[in-house]
């Protein structure tokens, strides 16, 4: 059993990718092993951002854990489901995230969506109905920052805001000691919300792409491997 405070938080896009490296296979484990044709480039701690014809993982950010000759591990990405990732189909790349550009001055987070939905069912014989779930809604995340036109991550959020691209996203939550992935399309509110004796504001709303967060334990030191 544990808990964390968010204090200290920090929130980081990625700005740069390193180019995409293609993956011929993908196994079934609890910590995936893709086979690339060369291995170069690639290193421990390396945050990669998947592209897989295996829909449960595509889009997801995954820290790389081990590498060894052409194969290389993705750490906490389970496939060991067969029937969700049959084999011979999860071909796909991955691309190293070179820069992370953070969000700062963050001044409220709110989530929104993800929440089961369901439909309902009722047998003659039963005296009451059934709930049967269907999906999750989709998730986004609004940050809201202080304004400050001069921040190096305002033409990153422009840029992002107007091609639409799915880029990857960290939060590195120092009291929990851990990194947390994901990945998003962006839509940035420029237009600062302003009131008499109050800090102006911008908004940015994050809407998740990848299927999960993916969550990995920091070391003691305070060190952020693969950041």
């Amino acid at each position: 059993m544990g808990f964390a405070l968010p204090n200290g938080s920090h929130v980081y896009l990625a700005s740069e990718y390193a180019d995409a490296v293609p993956f011929t296979g993908i196994t079934n484990a609890e910590h995936a092993v893709i086979t690339v044709g060369s291995a170069t480039g690639l290193q421990e701690d390396d945050i990669v951002h998947i592209t897989s014809g295996w829909s449960g993982i595509n889009d997801v950010v995954a820290k790389i854990t081990a590498v060894d000759g052409t194969s290389v591990t993705l750490g906490n990405i389970d496939t060991t489901n067969v029937n969700k990732y049959p084999a011979g189909s999860g071909a796909g790349s991955i691309r190293v995230v070179s820069e992370w550009t953070e969000l700062p001055q963050i001044t409220e987070v709110a989530n929104a969506g993800g929440d089961q939905n369901t439909t309902q069912i009722q047998f003659l014989s039963d005296d009451r109905q059934r709930n049967l779930n269907t999906f999750k809604a989709a998730s986004s995340q609004t940050y809201t920052i202080a304004h400050d036109s001069s921040l190096p991550v305002y033409p990153l959020l422009d840029r992002l805001d107007e091609n639409g691209d799915t880029v990857a996203a960290y939060m590195y939550i120092p009291k929990a000691k851990e990194n947390r992935y994901w990945s998003a399309t962006v839509s940035f509110n420029k237009i600062p919300a302003t009131a008499v004796n109050e800090v102006e504001t911008v908004t940015v709303a994050l809407q998740l792409q990848s299927p999960a967060m993916t969550f990995y334990k920091i070391a003691d030191d305070g060190s952020t491997p693969g950041s």
